[in-house]
């Protein structure tokens, strides 16, 4: 191993391209949009984009479980974005979405429409924007969120 006083950070760093591997399509260390693609919207209020990842999914199972409970509100719209075709890198994803990943929600419930993004957080802003599953108890509720975070 070399001595950390050898290394020079560059004053300006560049982006090397070549050496992104399998995923440099889909990991990039830019922002905003690459290209003007405005994203579907549908009937409901509760616009989802997302891919079905395991992240992806955690929306959609909460947003039925809403469903099944009676929450009319939960109803949604699920759109499928295409990470590894650069869905996410499009205008309309990155309006919702600023860091350019799965899951995305619209909640155009209000005149205006509430952005939410990063899955613990869309799981958290559903489940009290519905009043279930997070626990008023202070501690139950710490409990609920360490494991959910």
């Amino acid at each position: 191993m070399s001595d950390s006083s050898d290394h020079v950070p560059p004053q300006v760093w560049t982006w090397d391209q070549e050496n992104g591997g399998q995923f440099a399509s889909i990991n990039r260390p830019v922002s905003g949009p690459t290209h003007e693609k405005p994203l579907p919207v549908g009937e409901h209020p509760l616009q989802l984009y997302s891919l079905a990842t395991p992240n992806g999914q955690k929306m959609t199972i909460l947003l039925e479980e809403l469903l099944a409970l009676g929450h009319k509100g939960a109803e949604y719209d699920a759109w499928l974005i295409r990470i590894g075709g650069g869905d996410q890198f499009g205008s309309g994803f990155v309006d919702v979405n600023p860091n350019s990943k799965i899951p995305a929600l619209l909640d155009r419930n209000s005149p205006t429409p509430v952005r939410v993004f990063e899955s613990g957080t869309i799981l958290l802003y559903l489940a009290e924007k519905f009043g279930e599953f997070v626990p008023g108890d202070f501690a139950e509720r710490a409990e609920c969120l360490s494991w959910l975070f």
